[in-house]
């Protein structure tokens, strides 16, 4: 079955088509954009895991902006990292429900 895009009318690509049968919209006119992933160490002692976070490119754009900076901060003045809260058991208080800290870092 040929579909044709809703935008430029051409045929979408039968591929797309099997991936997303609901789709009105050829891949160059498609308004989504492309992912990025970040690889996360959660959990402490032998209790760790890997997770990935999959965001929009601008997202990703913005963490890795704060991530920079955040960098920079530990790398002027060391004794930082050991300011950062924690309960007793060792666990930052201070994450997000995604595991990020809150930074207010990002100027647009």
């Amino acid at each position: 079955m040929i579909k044709n895009c809703i935008v430029c009318e051409q045929p979408i690509h039968p591929k797309r088509l099997e991936i997303l049968p609901k789709t009105k919209t050829c891949v160059e006119c498609s308004s989504s954009e492309k992912k990025a992933g970040v690889t996360v160490m959660q959990g402490t002692g032998d209790h760790t895991y890997v997770e990935t976070i999959i965001m929009e490119a601008s997202e990703y754009r913005k963490y890795m902006e704060a991530e920079h900076k955040v960098t920079q901060l530990f790398e002027s003045d060391p004794d930082m990292k050991s300011d950062i809260a924690t309960n007793e058991d060792g666990v930052d208080e201070s994450l997000d429900a995604n595991g990020f800290h809150e930074i207010d870092a990002i100027d647009e």
